[in-house]
């Protein structure tokens, strides 16, 4: 086995985690659909937070021909992908309890702040991730373009009190994560 297999394995795990409680989750807020309460921007965050998933448990591929893993090698991007499980369980509420009418708005109001505020730091983790890999800043620049984006999104949704600039940070994340995915699917068959 190699280091990079060993430590995919570790991300894998990870994200097989997060992908099972978002799946899961769904699946609970479609079973209780009649007691849910649906809101597009809550709606949004967790697409969003699903396609982020995918993308990026693809985009360790990229890593694979690292020969040789040092502490922080290894150490880095599992604190990156523990953010990234931390901000899908997050996004996703527990079931609704019998009689009890699950408001999505309500629960964005409520626990949007913890889970925008994990995206913020996932992305920053990325930059930092992409920044020990680049060559120059330009090369930095590239490989962040997504990141920073997205940064600037959570950031933008944090501090507002604007609802129609929150969901606008929303839509804009959602949009951006079918291409992402997407680019780093490609990078499956190289």
């Amino acid at each position: 086995m190699t280091s990079f297999e060993f430590v995919f394995g570790m991300i894998s795990v990870i994200t097989s985690l997060a992908l099972t409680r978002m799946l899961s989750g769904c699946t609970s807020l479609y079973r209780h659909a009649e007691r849910v309460r649906f809101s597009w921007r809550h709606g949004c965050w967790t697409a969003m937070a699903l396609l982020l998933l995918l993308g990026n448990w693809a985009a360790f591929w990229s890593m694979r021909g690292i020969a040789s893993w040092d502490a922080l090698d290894v150490l880095s991007p599992l604190l990156f992908v523990g953010v990234l499980y931390a901000f899908c369980d997050l996004v996703m509420p527990d079931p609704p309890e019998a009689g009890e009418v699950l408001d999505l708005r309500d629960y964005h109001a409520r626990q949007g702040r913890r889970y925008k505020t994990l995206q913020l730091v996932f992305s920053v983790l990325a930059m930092l991730v992409v920044a020990r890999r680049s060559e120059s800043p330009a090369d930095w620049l590239a490989g962040s373009g997504f990141a920073l984006v997205a940064a600037a999104c959570s950031l933008v949704a944090l501090r507002t009190r604007r609802v129609w600039l929150d969901t606008a940070a929303a839509v804009t994340l959602l949009a951006m994560a079918p291409p992402f995915l997407w680019l780093h699917l490609q990078g499956l068959s190289r």
